[in-house]
Formats: C-alpha cells, sequence, structure tokens
C-alpha cells in the first residue's frame, strides 16, 4: 500500500501487520501520520515544525482516537505550530494552569522523594485528608486569601493548633506551586501564595509548646506501674507484649530517644564491645550514637531474641513467619500505666523529662545536644566539634544514677 493515503475506516481496516512498525501519512490534512506496530495497534500523530524545531506530537490511538478526531487535533496542534509554539509545552501549561490542589499535594510529595519520610507524609496526607480535602478538586487559581482566611478560622474554633497545621502545609504547597509551574515565556503561573493573608492580618494561632514531664517525685511510682504490666494482662498473648511495652517505656526514659527512634531500635545498632547504640535514620538525618549504661545494658540483655529488633512487635511477617517487625501500638500499655499510677503522661513526655533531668545536673549545654541529638546552625563551632561516645558516657551515667535513685 502506498504510504500516503486518504484516512478511512476502510482503508485503515485493510492496512497489514508488519514485521517491524510502519507509518503512513494521510492525504487530506498534511502533517497528519500514523504508526502501525506488529501487534496491531494504530496510533495517530501529527508531524510540523515550531521556530525551525521539529516537531511530533502524539495524538492517540485508534479506534480510540477516530480518523475525524485525529484530524481536528492535527489542524489544531499545526496551528500551534506556526505561532512558533510546540503544542507539547502548550499542554504542559494548560495543564498546570488547571493543576488541582489535589494533584499539588501528590506531585509534591514524588518530587520530594526520600527526602520526605514515610510518617512525614503520612502526617501530610493526614492533614490534608481531615483539613483541606473538600479543596481537594479546586484548582489552585481558584483558591483566593479570602477562603484561606475563613478556613483557618473555621478549623482554629476545633483545634488552634491543627489550623495552624493545615496552613503551614497549605503554605509549603503553593511555594512548590510558584516554582514548578511556569506559562510559555518561563514565568511562575502561581505568583502569590493565599497564606501570606494570615501573616498580614497577624492571624496565626499562638502555640504553646508542651511542657509536661514525670515529676521526680512521682517518677517511682510510674517506674512501679510500668514494671507491673505484665502481671496486669488478663490474657496469656497480651504478656509479651505487656513485657515489650514496659522495656521500651523505661529505655525511653533512661535514653531520651523519640518513640520512633527507641520502637524501631536493632540489635543491629547495638555495640555490646563498645556497649553503645547507633541510630542513622534519625529525625534530624544525623546519625546518632549514645552509650549504654550497665542498667540499660539489663534491660537489653533481658530483651534479647532470634527478632531483628529490640523492641519486636507481636505480629509475624508472613515472609519470613518470624516476629520481625517492630513494637507499634503502645496506646493500651500507655492507657494501663496511667490507670495503675494515676500518672498522666505521653512517651514523648519521657524525653523531656530526660532533658530537664540532664540540665537539672548542670550536664553541660554541648554534652545535653548531643545526648538528645539536636542541631544547632547558628553555633558554627559544633562544626569542628567531632563528637565521641565516650564524650556522653559520664553525663549519662548522671542522670541514670539520678531516675535510679528517685525510683528505689
Amino acid at each position: 500500500m502506498n504510504s500516503h493515503f486518504n484516512f478511512t475506516k476502510k482503508s485503515l481496516a485493510k492496512l497489514p501487520i508488519p514485521e517491524g512498525r510502519i507509518v503512513y501519512h494521510d492525504t487530506d490534512v498534511k502533517g497528519l501520520s500514523l504508526r502501525i506496530y506488529r501487534s496491531g495497534t494504530i496510533s495517530f500523530f501529527v508531524r510540523g515544525s515550531a521556530n525551525g524545531e521539529r516537531v511530533i506530537n502524539p495524538l492517540g490511538k485508534y479506534p480510540n482516537v477516530t480518523i475525524d478526531q485525529a484530524r481536528v487535533k492535527a489542524r489544531n496542534a499545526l496551528n500551534i505550530m506556526a505561532t512558533g509554539t510546540n503544542p507539547k509545552s502548550k499542554a504542559k501549561v494548560d495543564d498546570s494552569y488547571n493543576v488541582t490542589l489535589g494533584q499539588l499535594l501528590e506531585n509534591y510529595i514524588k518530587s520530594r522523594g526520600t527526602n520526605l519520610r514515610e510518617n512525614t507524609i503520612k502526617n501530610y496526607r493526614s492533614i490534608f485528608d481531615n483539613y483541606l480535602d473538600d479543596w481537594k478538586g479546586n484548582k489552585l487559581l481558584t483558591i483566593k486569601q479570602d477562603m484561606v482566611e475563613e478556613k483557618h478560622r473555621s478549623i482554629t474554633k476545633k483545634s488552634p493548633t491543627r489550623a495552624n497545621t493545615s496552613m503551614r502545609l497549605l503554605r509549603a504547597l503553593f511555594n512548590y506551586a510558584k516554582g514548578e509551574y511556569q506559562d510559555s515565556d518561563g514565568m511562575p503561573i502561581f505568583n502569590y501564595n493565599p497564606t501570606h493573608r494570615l501573616s498580614h492580618i497577624k492571624a496565626w494561632n499562638r502555640e504553646k509548646r508542651k511542657q509536661t514531664i514525670v515529676k521526680t517525685y512521682d517518677l517511682k511510682k510510674w517506674y512501679g506501674a510500668v514494671m507491673e504490666l505484665p502481671e496486669q494482662q488478663y490474657k496469656d498473648i497480651y504478656i509479651e507484649s505487656a513485657k515489650v511495652c514496659r522495656d521500651l517505656f523505661i529505655f525511653i526514659l533512661f535514653t531520651g530517644l523519640r518513640k520512633s527512634e527507641a520502637s524501631k531500635l536493632m540489635w543491629s545498632n547495638i555495640d555490646f564491645k563498645d556497649n553503645s547504640l547507633t541510630i542513622e535514620d534519625t529525625k534530624n538525618y544525623e546519625s546518632h550514637s549514645l552509650p549504654l549504661t550497665p542498667f540499660l545494658l539489663e534491660v537489653l540483655e533481658r530483651r534479647k531474641s532470634d527478632s531483628l529488633y529490640v523492641f519486636q512487635g507481636s505480629t509475624p511477617d508472613f515472609k519470613s513467619l518470624t516476629l520481625n517487625s517492630p513494637i507499634d501500638n503502645t496506646k493500651n500499655q500507655v492507657k494501663k500505666v496511667r490507670k495503675i499510677s494515676g500518672i498522666y503522661f505521653t512517651l514523648h513526655d519521657l524525653r523531656r523529662t530526660f532533658t530537664t533531668i540532664a540540665e537539672s545536673l548542670d550536664i553541660n549545654s554541648y554534652a545535653l545536644k548531643r545526648l538528645l541529638n539536636h542541631k544547632d546552625r547558628r553555633d558554627v563551632t559544633i562544626g569542628y566539634i567531632v563528637p565521641t561516645t565516650e564524650r556522653l558516657r559520664k553525663p549519662m551515667q548522671k542522670v541514670t544514677n539520678y531516675i535510679l535513685e528517685q525510683i528505689k
């Protein structure tokens, strides 16, 4: 068959199935072509040039795209090329103008890649689903400052902190959009951030940092309740979980680790020769090493098992049929300790308790920052100091001794 012919249903039905792929050209609309593949699939495309640059633009597969539709698309694309614009670029710009808030969130998460932790992504989605979901289908250009102000005021009635958190996420998304989406001249499409209204009218809610800790005079009662956890289980199947939580809670109090860091601690993170632990996956992306006191080594000794994790969960890993998952849900055990002791606390309160005790013992600020793995970008001196675990051994033992004295 001649490579140039008038595209009709009849002529396309007669096309032979090739060994490779063959191109045919329409005589009705110059520039409209099709490819037929060995599988029999037929795809339309249009050929032309824009500013002297050769352009090939796909139009879709036949018969999903009819011959008449392909010709209309081809003529439109050729008209765009005649203005010196690549239709692909124009389509990308058009898509950018029409991007919705829901699409923006997905693009933002995808572009950040490994720079976003799973917990952070989970938190973003939770905030979005709970407070911004009704704007999911809204095009960015339709989200105005008045809407943001009203949304912030509405969420504030339920939770001032959540209102601020939601707007911070929205602010981050619009800041990303400003650098991501451009018009045909390479200029930002979204040149303003509607959350700026909140700063302009000083509407951001004041947030108080939590100050709750386990008081020194409550440590003995709290510790006793934690140690009692396994005895409080009325079903044998929960006793092991109670033991894991017992040791996890104690470990957090005596190390100041974050719950996520302690609960995911693996035996490979422990160096029994050096009596230390090292965590690589931390909140500030800096590896964190701590010395292990004799008391902590005793806790680890009773935790020894074939599991990958020091504080293993009770859900089996179905690939290996072993307990190779970290402890996840500790809520029931926390509630149990609260009930037994009469002391309200959260696991992060234990980290604050460790910090408060360390500060009260006059442990110097450098050692305290290292114990907590806090970074101070303003202090350039720290960048010249090579941290060692040994440097922290005495401060760590000092905190441990103090807590042990309180729980006797």
